[in-house]
């Protein structure tokens, strides 16, 4: 049979120092990825509402140039100019 062989102090110091280093990235990293998960979700969120604006703008553009002709639209003032 073997010989039963221990690290020193120091060894098992460092190894064990080490280990904890290990394991605290692994939970930095798995926090990461959890708040890049929730953030992800907040980008396709967000993306779907500016989807939906995008339909409601060109509606809206729609319906305004039936009732009073194609042209550019000043936001500030609401006057139209032909196009």
């Amino acid at each position: 049979m073997s010989k039963k062989v221990t690290l020193t102090p120091e060894e098992l110091k460092q190894f064990q120092d080490l280990r904890e280093e290990i394991i605290q990235t692994v939970g930095i990293l798995g926090d990461l990825e959890y708040r890049k998960t929730l953030l992800d979700f907040e980008i396709e969120n967000l993306k779907s509402v500016i989807k939906q604006n995008a339909t409601r703008e060109r509606a809206l553009l729609t319906e305004f140039g039936d009732s009073y002709g194609n042209g550019s639209i000043n936001v500030e003032t609401g006057e139209i100019t032909p196009v």
